[in-house]
């Protein structure tokens, strides 16, 4: 429920911002509180990715650091929200955790992740950031071909990234909430 809930409200931010910068009108919020949202939900999104990837067992600890996520991208996007090093040192910061979380539990993991999804997914997220960097400059990008391309990439990245864990061990990216697993949340 969380993903689909980072994710949907991501992309209406984005649709929204985008929307507004290309017709120019105000929908509720300004075009750059659009872009300020945008920016919130997509360092929640890459937070409960790198938390997925970290396989963390625990519910609970999982669902504390996604949710820590999107209250660290609140944090920054009040403090800067038009420097980058805002957005990406909050990144970065979530990317060290699948790597302490395989440090810390010792884990192999030569089956923990499917080898064909992560090499597409890292692949494509590694063509898709020189995009995000030329995207930035909108003097030299005045049609966003460069953002948008960062985004048609970056979404293709995301998917194969998804794919990539082989068996989450918390509830992540369940389609329903079960019995079974509200049982395994008051146990934890």
């Amino acid at each position: 429920m969380w993903e689909t809930f980072v994710f949907t409200s991501s992309m209406l931010c984005s649709f929204m911002y985008h929307a507004c910068q290309s017709i120019n009108i105000r929908a509720f919020l300004t075009e750059l509180q659009w872009h300020r949202l945008d920016n919130i939900f997509a360092i929640a999104g890459f937070a409960q990715l790198f938390v997925y990837f970290a396989n963390i067992a625990n519910p609970r600890i999982e669902f504390y650091l996604k949710a820590s996520g999107l209250l660290m991208g609140i944090i920054v996007q009040e403090t800067d929200p038009w420097n980058v090093l805002y957005t990406v040192v909050p990144i970065v910061l979530y990317g060290m955790i699948p790597l302490i979380s395989l440090v810390t539990w010792n884990r192999n993991i030569v089956g923990l992740y499917d080898r064909k999804n992560l090499a597409f997914g890292c692949g494509a997220f590694f063509c898709a950031v020189p995009f995000f960097v030329l995207g930035l400059d909108d003097d030299n990008d005045p049609w966003r071909i460069f953002h948008g391309t960062w985004h048609i990439v970056g979404s293709l990245a995301s998917f194969f990234l998804w794919r990539a864990v082989r068996v989450p061990q918390a509830i992540s990216l369940q389609s329903i909430v079960t019995l079974d697993s509200v049982a395994l949340l008051e146990k934890a």
